[in-house]
């Protein structure tokens, strides 16, 4: 299978790296920035359909499950037909979803919009950062990664800015509508200024099926299971019967991967110590700092009393520090390696979660800004590094198939950490007394709720800061050395 092909195109060779990065740029931001913008709608959702908060999650429930059970199966049809041919599609797929989203009706319409759009982004991002990695040279793969990072970072910032604005001057729907001339611009500079990343192979057309419908299952249960433990606890027949399917679907998946002759993930990629290593610390990381990201604005709310626009901003700095530290990082890590650097950004994050650990109803919101600053650099500075000793073990041909497994590692990971940091609150507020409800902490005038909740939110923490101490231990024992270019 060819790499680059002598597609011309109207931008020369000498441009073509930075017109190629900005074009991506526009695809996978956007993609951010309308998961990160629609969370600020669902409130408002809420209000239009009458329903209830843990209905109105599947807003978000629905993308995110979506794009997950499609990264592996769509990040393999990528390494077959060409990373640009599926990226394309995703466009045109996410566009159709956002104009059924905008003129939903029902709330089940608006579900299966959300369905539609997460099956365009998943096809948007399961080769965004193989994209970029490959129109970098290999001894740049780093600096590329950290530009990648700086997209997401920036889409993070951008999403509930630009999102909060739009709906309060036209409403929830304007969101799906504004996205779809983006959405446009993004298939038009892609069909036409990116270059064929592959030739489709003259051999028959060969696809694993079957392990792309045992990993969609797998996925699909498994998160389903996790993301209801806070409602029926752990050990509930809906849950623990949900969780066994779903790790009996994954038992499967293994081993007709081991059997197979055209595997859709080949398992002999976790016999390589820096992959395997890379890959679960990233999960970690995730885990450990989605709880920020979920638990802060509660804690700002709530117990702080401030409004949504002020959590919306104090949001803000640790997305930035993540956007600027992110290719700097990246740039460093082509040079020294990295190692020193991934363990450098995992111990800020850890530093995070102390601080964060220690917030009380008293706290200044200059501390919230200062362990924001503390998680954003360091997610940054550790991101960009590990996913290049990631990608540097894996060989060309299998890049796209190993970036929607980076993405399905993160996507996963945000969901397991919002259901373990939701529970650790929710089972201390019942310990306490309380309903094991996030929602009761907006009652007014009962200062022990909100006690209850700032300790079960301190103990959140500490759970993130112990993964985060584990992720450096396994760290610690990757090579030193620059990935090898393969």
């Amino acid at each position: 299978m060819e790499t680059i092909t002598n597609q011309k195109t109207f931008i020369n060779d000498s441009n073509y790296t930075w017109f190629a990065y900005f074009t991506i740029a526009i695809g996978i931001g956007l993609a951010v920035l309308h998961l990160s913008g629609t969370n600020i709608a669902i409130p408002k959702i809420a209000e239009h359909f009458k329903i209830d908060i843990p209905t109105v999650q599947w807003v978000s429930l629905a993308y995110i499950l979506t794009t997950s059970a499609l990264f592996l199966p769509l990040g393999r049809l990528a390494d077959t037909f060409g990373r640009k041919n599926i990226y394309v599609t995703g466009f045109v797929i996410f566009t159709i979803g956002a104009l059924i989203g905008g003129f939903s009706d029902s709330f089940s319409t608006l579900i299966f919009a959300k369905v539609i759009q997460g099956t365009g982004s998943a096809c948007i991002q399961a080769n965004g950062m193989a994209m970029v990695t490959s129109i970098f040279p290999e001894s740049q793969r780093g600096k590329a990664l950290g530009l990648y990072m700086t997209i997401i970072g920036t889409g993070a910032i951008g999403g509930p800015i630009v999102s909060g604005i739009l709906i309060t001057e036209f409403g929830w729907r304007s969101i799906f509508f504004a996205a779809i001339p983006v959405a446009i611009i993004a298939f038009l500079s892609g069909l036409f200024i990116l270059r064929s990343d592959t030739k489709v192979q003259e051999k028959k057309f060969s696809f694993d099926w079957i392990g792309a419908s045992l990993s969609s299952l797998a996925l699909i249960t498994l998160l389903l299971g996790v993301t209801n433990i806070s409602r029926y606890e752990l050990m509930t027949i809906q849950v623990s019967g949900i969780l066994i399917v779903g790790l009996i679907l994954v038992v499967l998946f293994i081993v007709w991967e081991n059997r197979t002759n055209q595997p859709m993930l080949k398992m002999s990629f976790f016999k390589i110590p820096d992959f395997s290593i890379g890959i679960l610390t990233r999960f970690l990381a995730f885990v450990s700092g989605s709880a920020v990201f979920f638990l802060m604005p509660f804690y700002v709310i709530q117990v702080l009393g401030y409004e949504a626009n002020i959590a919306g901003f104090l949001m803000i700095p640790g997305a930035l520090c993540m956007a600027i530290t992110s290719p700097l990082s990246g740039r460093l890590s082509d040079k020294i390696g990295t190692k020193w650097i991934s363990m450098i950004g995992l111990s800020l994050m850890g530093t995070s979660m102390v601080v964060f650990s220690q917030l009380t109803p008293e706290s200044n919101p200059s501390i919230i800004i200062i362990g924001m600053c503390f998680n954003g650099t360091g997610m940054g500075t550790f991101s960009s590094p590990n996913t290049s000793a990631v990608m540097g073990t894996i060989p060309l041909e299998d890049r796209s198939i190993t970036s929607a497994f980076l993405q399905l590692t993160r996507t996963s990971a945000n969901l397991i950490g919002v259901a373990l940091a939701t529970t650790i609150v929710t089972l201390t507020m019942t310990s306490n007394g309380y309903a094991a409800d996030l929602s009761s902490v907006s009652e007014v005038g009962n200062s022990n709720i909100l006690l209850s909740f700032n300790e079960g939110f301190s103990r959140a923490f500490m759970v993130s800061f112990s993964l985060i101490i584990l992720g450096l231990c396994l760290t610690s024992l990757r090579s030193r050395k620059v990935p090898e270019q393969i």
